[in-house]
């Protein structure tokens, strides 16, 4: 008798086990009416709320104030987002052009978006300037965040903010 005990006993800790969901498993897919989030079905605006070098540290990244200070306008029709670039240049005090892009796509049989973002600087005969590639891991209609790497691991860290 002891021995069913003991089996139902480790059958149910064994079914309980498999059963819970860890939060840091949960499989997030992003569908088409996801997007509608971003572009507002027509056209939306956000703000660089915070740009992260390591997100689970708090580690703002070198770049943080000249992206905070950026808007980023998604439009229904295109990948592509019109940036608005603030004051703050990112590798020369008085840079004699810049420039900012940001594309994103849509993977639907995966459930995945990813951005490209960009900002290129010029001092006469010198330019510099970073891309980013980063996938979408929270979305809401006021808050995205774009990250690399994995839960609970994000290192460059993008968070974007939606202006009323």
């Amino acid at each position: 008798m002891k021995h069913i005990y003991l089996l139902l006993l480790i059958l149910t800790s064994l079914l309980l086990y498999n059963c819970s969901k860890d939060d840091k498993e949960i499989d997030v897919r992003y569908t088409v009416d996801d997007l509608q989030k971003i572009h507002g079905n027509g056209s939306k605006t956000w703000k660089v709320e915070a740009f992260y070098k390591t997100y689970e540290n708090d580690l703002l990244s070198e770049f943080n104030d000249c992206y905070t200070d950026d808007t980023y306008t998604f439009f229904y029709d295109k990948n592509e987002a019109q940036v608005t670039l603030g004051n703050n240049s990112c590798y020369y005090d008085n840079p004699t052009e810049q420039d900012g892009r940001l594309t994103y796509n849509f993977y639907e049989d995966i459930g995945e978006i990813f951005i490209n973002i960009s900002k290129g600087e010029s001092l006469d005969e010198n330019f510099r300037t970073e891309l980013t590639i980063l996938g979408l891991t929270e979305l809401s209609e006021t808050r995205m965040v774009f990250t690399a790497g994995e839960n609970p691991y994000y290192g460059k860290t993008i968070v974007f903010t939606s202006v009323p």
